[in-house]
């Protein structure tokens, strides 16, 4: 099995650079990464340019022109580009634990898509204390060096467990079917073009979770891994956030759920440019 890590940015090369030393520092590197850039300056392709010279994987970006939202166009696009049979799909804002693509790998199962549910969220005022060696020693992600920065980790403290038994028995005692995360989740890639990708049309807010519920629709299950599956989220403001739209978003999910909406036109074959 090949993987390919989609990691989805715009304009945020210092966030973007931290989640790339995570997936420097992997249990195993024998993946591709494609940055699938929504329009960023020409900072984010230097980083990436510059990042790739000194990792083990191959590293791939993949930009369109900056017209707005249009995360799930370059999405499709770097879908397409993507050399693996597996894909794992995260964000720039989000930092990998070491044994984050290795647990994709294990846990992947045919005809089943993976999810790992609601972010770790690390807010602002921590961000710079977040270099690579913090990364490298997995540090990051210790609830005792967490509280020290005035993170609560009474939540997190099972999230963020290195025992495999206890992180499977947490994820079997939570069995309920998640949703697509686009920070955290993994499916075949024969699935997703088998829907024609991601929905072009969607603007923020659940336009990750609508191509879940259409691979759903087609039969792929959900599995809900929020334990064995572990990142981060660098917390951010969301002033691009349109509530008229993503009210919009959320009646185009109820619909695509109550019609058995599996394909969409505005996907991935509607173009080759």
């Amino acid at each position: 099995m090949k993987i390919s890590v989609i990691i989805s940015t715009y304009n945020n090369a210092g966030a973007l650079e931290k989640a790339l030393w995570g997936y420097g520092h992997q249990t195993t590197q024998d993946f591709e990464i494609i940055v699938a850039d929504d329009g960023s300056t020409s900072e984010t392709r230097d980083l990436v340019l510059a990042t790739a010279k000194s990792m083990p994987n191959e590293i791939g970006h993949i930009w369109h022109e900056d017209r707005g939202f249009r995360k799930n166009r370059i999405l499709n696009k770097a879908t397409s580009a993507a050399l693996g049979d597996y894909l794992i799909f995260s964000d720039g804002d989000c930092i990998p634990r070491d044994d984050f693509v290795e647990s994709h790998r294990r846990h992947a199962r045919h005809n089943c898509f993976l999810t790992g549910g609601s972010h770790i969220d690390v807010p602002a005022s921590v961000h710079d204390l977040i270099d690579e060696d913090r990364i490298a020693s997995q540090q990051l992600f210790d609830t005792d060096w967490l509280a020290a920065q005035g993170i609560g980790t009474a939540k997190y403290h099972l999230r963020l467990t290195r025992s495999t038994p206890v992180a499977r028995t947490m994820d079997f005692c939570t069995p309920r079917p998640g949703a697509f995360v686009g920070a955290n989740s993994s499916a075949w890639k024969k699935d997703i073009v088998a829907i024609n990708g991601f929905n072009e049309e969607m603007s923020y807010g659940g336009e990750d979770k609508e191509l879940g519920i259409r691979l759903s629709n087609s039969g792929v299950k959900s599995r809900r891994l929020k334990y064995s599956l572990v990142c981060v989220h660098l917390s951010h403001p969301r002033g691009y956030v349109q509530d008229d739209l993503v009210l919009q978003n959320k009646r185009r999910l109820k619909d695509t759920r109550r019609r058995k909406i599996t394909w969409i036109d505005q996907g991935m074959s509607q173009r080759t440019a």
